[in-house]
């Protein structure tokens, strides 16, 4: 793998020297990386060396980060909270038949009710036009007034377990608002997140066990009081071995302890907290893996 890894980022390097390169090619190119090797597995554990290719890191975070927002519609939800939760949602462009559902949750920098903050990669990602057409479907961005999850010390595992807050119940009571309005596919109902939303992607799928069709976590810090619950979710944990600031062993344990028959897990090798989004979200198989699940 990592021989793959580094002649093809080497191949692409030369060519972004020579020539432009697009999207697409690059696409394919990674595409072929991930689906060429034997240890990229649906399923089961995969340490993914790191990536010498940082031009088209820039390049592809930079595409992402200019996509215009404008296309999510803004929304208030109250449910049973004093406190309202602010969301933005994305409709699939030609809504025939039913859609599947991607909530997103944002990490604790995007805290507030400015109903903009919490647009970041992830949900910009899965509503750019190209993932879209191949993969159609709704987007709920919800923004928490408060930290979604906390985390406390496991003291018999001795690592970070989180525990979910009453705003994240407040985003579940506006998930089940939303599958009697919109046209959504129930047994297509996805969770992601990125740090103290991967967290909550966790807690989430422990909370609604028979909600979610699956969930991706992205540096998060997971619980432990529901494993038996999650055993048969499908769930993608992808996190950085030199994360300090959500410490990757609690990941590493609650892989350990998780059903490898429905647990993908990516340890990516030398890569600190906020350096995972540039190599996690390189192609489209973030929503290729997501929504190959559905629940029964």
């Amino acid at each position: 793998m990592s021989k793959i890894l580094l002649q093809t980022t080497k191949v692409i390097s030369s060519l972004l020297n020579k020539r432009p390169i697009t999207y697409p090619l690059l696409l394919v190119l990674f595409c072929g990386i991930l689906s060429c090797s034997k240890r990229i597995h649906t399923f089961g554990k995969t340490i993914i060396p790191e990536s010498t290719d940082t031009v088209f890191l820039r390049k592809r975070i930079g595409e992402i980060k200019s996509f215009n927002t404008d296309v999510f519609t803004r929304g208030s939800f109250n449910g049973n909270a004093d406190t309202a939760i602010v969301y933005r949602l994305f409709k699939p462009g030609h809504i025939k038949g039913k859609h599947p559902l991607v909530i997103v949750f944002h990490g604790s920098n995007a805290v507030g009710n400015d109903n903009n903050s919490q647009l970041g990669i992830l949900a910009k990602l899965f509503a750019m036009d190209e993932i879209q057409a191949r993969y159609p479907a709704f987007i709920l961005a919800p923004q928490f007034p408060s930290r979604s999850s906390n985390y406390i010390p496991d003291k018999n595992r001795n690592v970070l377990t989180s525990v979910p807050q009453s705003c994240l119940q407040t985003a579940l009571q506006l998930i089940d608002s939303l599958k009697n309005t919109l046209n959504i596919d129930e047994k297509r109902i996805y969770v992601v997140g990125f740090s103290m939303g991967a967290s909550s992607v966790i807690n989430a799928l422990s909370l609604k066990p028979g909600l979610f069709a699956a969930g991706i976590s992205i540096s998060g810090i997971p619980q432990f009081d529901h494993i038996n619950e999650l055993a048969n979710t499908p769930i993608w944990l992808i996190h950085g071995n030199r994360d300090t600031e959500n410490p990757f062993n609690s990941d590493k344990q609650f892989y350990m302890e998780l059903n490898h028959n429905k647990t993908r897990f990516w340890e990516f090798d030398h890569l600190a907290h906020n350096d995972i989004f540039a190599p996690a979200i390189l192609t489209d198989e973030l929503p290729k893996w997501l929504f190959k699940n559905k629940r029964k």
